[in-house]
């Protein structure tokens, strides 16, 4: 039942609609998550109107009389009742419980037919005890969720990376509109994912709308859909569009810039009020989080007058940069190894990159960011014999700008003991850095170090102006 809204193994959806117990899960803000078939049963109630309400209107419309997910919320305790609804006695157990984290974020009632003939199909204990293990397990799919995210995450060694991370954790924190900007191939849908997987709307829908691959004369419809007969062509059904299939979770916008003009008031009062109209049909209220993502400069186009002003500064709350890769090569080595790795498992061949690769890798200039990487790897395990990848492999052009501090053009110091050697390298990254920031505020900020400790290699050094 509904299980685009709440990620579940196939295995624990089937023990809980085996249940004869009825089970209704919402939110803290009443909004059903999941309710298994027995529970549909019970309420006669379809399941395409219960999800399209709350509890509060549906015991307003007499789906519950009472409502025992509402005092679960309301008093903040655990609640059981016993109560005559359509000619049948019911216990009705409801709880606060936590499905993604240690604090509740859910209530779960459990609603069970006092009649002795269902009484005797199943002992109590042993629907609990299921119930119990389900409830376990979904608590692992959550985890095993969020897991690669963190994973992935943890490879960046870049400081203007890491920030860009940090701020993407702070804004899952919130509901407010994220903008990200970056080059293409920089990887802003993979941050769009993360955002949503550590997001309080992490258990609904993620939607992505590429608005540059909708043909303009189609994507009012196929954004806000449109009611029977709304124009020639229309399914005689009615159509719902990408904002209702995105309620109660995140509806990412990729390439913003794209909007045409006509639609970007429509959008605008759709972040601002938070209603949209379906082609044809009523005002509709959303209960969406907007994330929209660019590689134009969207405040160029706002001079230029093809995009507005106001919808900018709309999108514009929370913006993130995305840096591209040649602003990060702390991150190359590991990054292609880390998707070499992943390559090599979906081509069914691992391979591993030789030193000469690996300084290939870094002098290049990744004109499609990680994009292109991922792609160049993909390559390798296809038309590569060895299973060892080689410079020559690769083929890459080196970059035109000032070679990386990684691999220096001048080699490794000479002579000297260990400890002398090193405070070269580290005398010529901090005069190159320099060289390329241009202040010391931004050579401390690129080379992840406090202000003071690189005054004082500044001083140690005898470095110029």
């Amino acid at each position: 039942m509904s299980a685009e809204r709440f990620p579940m193994q196939d295995q624990l959806l089937s023990i809980l609609n085996a249940l004869e117990d009825g089970i209704f899960i919402t939110d803290l803000r009443g909004r059903p998550l999941w309710v298994n078939r027995a529970s549909l049963d019970q309420l006669e109630c379809s399941e395409q109107h219960l999800f399209a309400s709350d509890i509060y209107r549906l015991e307003e419309e007499g789906v519950f009389s009472p409502s025992v997910t509402r005092f679960v919320i309301d008093e903040c305790r655990p609640v059981s009742v016993v109560h005559r609804y359509r000619g049948k006695d019911y216990l009705v157990n409801g709880r606060l419980f936590s499905l993604y984290g240690e604090e509740p974020d859910a209530v779960l009632v459990q609603t069970r037919n006092l009649g002795e003939d269902v009484l005797a199909t199943r002992a109590p204990d042993e629907t609990q005890a299921l119930l119990d293990y389900a409830l376990r397990q979904l608590r692992k799919v959550r985890q095993e969720q969020v897991r690669p995210l963190d994973k992935d995450a943890r490879l960046s060694r870049s400081p203007a990376y890491r920030r860009c991370l940090d701020l993407i954790e702070r804004a899952a924190a919130t509901d407010t509109t994220v903008l990200l900007t970056g080059e293409t191939g920089v990887g802003k849908s993979w941050l769009v994912s993360r955002l949503h997987q550590l997001s309080a709307r992490h258990e609904h829908p993620l939607i992505h709308v590429n608005c540059a691959a909708i043909p303009e004369t189609l994507l009012e419809a196929e954004l806000f859909g449109h009611v029977k007969g709304a124009f020639t062509g229309a399914s005689r059904e009615g159509r719902e569009g990408y904002v209702a299939l995105a309620e109660g979770g995140t509806l990412f916008l990729d390439e913003i810039g794209d909007l045409p003009a006509t639609l970007q008031p429509k959008l605008l009062q759709l972040l601002q009020e938070r209603v949209y109209h379906p082609l044809g049909g009523k005002p509709t209220q959303a209960d969406v989080r907007i994330v929209a993502a660019t590689n134009a400069d969207l405040a160029e186009k706002v001079q230029e007058g093809s995009f507005r002003s106001d919808l900018y500064y709309r999108l514009n709350i929370i913006p993130v940069r995305v840096p591209p890769l040649r602003e990060r090569r702390e991150d190359i080595l590991a990054l292609a190894r880390h998707l070499l790795v992943r390559v090599g498992e979906r081509q069914q061949r691992p391979m591993q990159l030789d030193r000469s690769a690996l300084r290939a890798l870094l002098k290049h200039s990744w004109p499609g960011n990680v994009r292109e990487l991922e792609n160049l790897l993909e390559r390798m395990t296809v038309v590569c014999d060895a299973t060892l990848i080689t410079a020559d492999d690769l083929d890459l052009e080196e970059s035109n700008e000032q070679s990386s501090s990684l691999v220096p053009d001048k080699g490794l110091p000479d002579g000297g003991t260990l400890p002398e050697r090193l405070a070269e390298l580290e005398r010529r990254l901090v005069i190159e850095t320099l060289e390329q920031e241009g202040s010391t505020r931004r050579t401390a900020r690129a080379l992840g170090v406090s202000q003071s400790w690189l005054m004082r290699r500044v001083r140690r050094y005898g470095i110029g102006p």
